[in-house]
């Protein structure tokens, strides 16, 4: 087997050079053509490389959209946080979080991150997977995690019998309002309906 030319002084630093282009590949494929768009024999065109070589640097093409993902995850956590008043009141804070996500979800630089975020749903955490697979997978699925943690935060400050089931009406209402949003309909109006809608749920768990 022929051994491939290394374009940097040790092993490592060119296959984290190689493994950078392919993440940087499988993000402008995302970002122009979707989801759909992801495959193993675009992105080693994109890079220059043979279909199979991408295999030596990732598992499998599942591995680019992770790896994709978890670059924005910290600025995406960033972004929506920016916009919380922490001593305002739960209800506040709620209705500002799923304002926040819906707004952020439509960034012209970040709407597509949000839509393969939403399409795929969670990355499966797999304990069979590589050391760096499943930590990027586990990074991907803790932000889930996170906003649900912050709602049901939220809900057990306002002293709800059931704040779970709060948290699943709330994120209904975020999902939906990103459905709205995806369909045409306008920002602005889909946001002021979503504050309103997630502020009519506070008043209706304290009846």
């Amino acid at each position: 087997m022929a051994v491939p030319k290394i374009s940097a002084p040790t092993v490592r630093q060119h296959r984290e050079i190689v493994k950078t282009k392919l993440v940087d590949a499988a993000e402008r494929l995302l970002r122009e053509s979707g989801p759909d768009a992801l495959s193993a024999a675009a992105v080693a065109a994109e890079v220059g490389i043979a279909r199979n070589s991408i295999y030596r640097y990732v598992d499998s093409v599942d591995d680019l959209r992770l790896l994709t993902l978890a670059r924005y995850i910290p600025r995406w956590r960033e972004a929506i946080f920016s916009q919380i008043d922490a001593e305002a009141p739960p209800v506040v804070r709620l209705r500002q979080f799923a304002v926040a996500s819906l707004r952020q979800s439509n960034e012209s630089s970040h709407g597509w991150l949000m839509s393969l975020m939403h399409a795929r749903g969670r990355p499966a955490r797999s304990d069979g997977a590589s050391g760096e697979r499943a930590a990027v997978a586990e990074d991907v699925a803790d932000i889930h995690a996170m906003a649900d943690d912050f709602l049901r935060e939220q809900w057990e400050e306002l002293g709800v019998e059931n704040p779970r089931m709060w948290t699943g009406f709330t994120r209904m209402l975020l999902l939906e309002a990103f459905a709205q949003v995806e369909a045409g309909e306008d920002l602005t109006d889909v946001a002021g309906a979503l504050g309103e809608s997630v502020a009519a749920l506070g008043r209706a768990a304290k009846k």
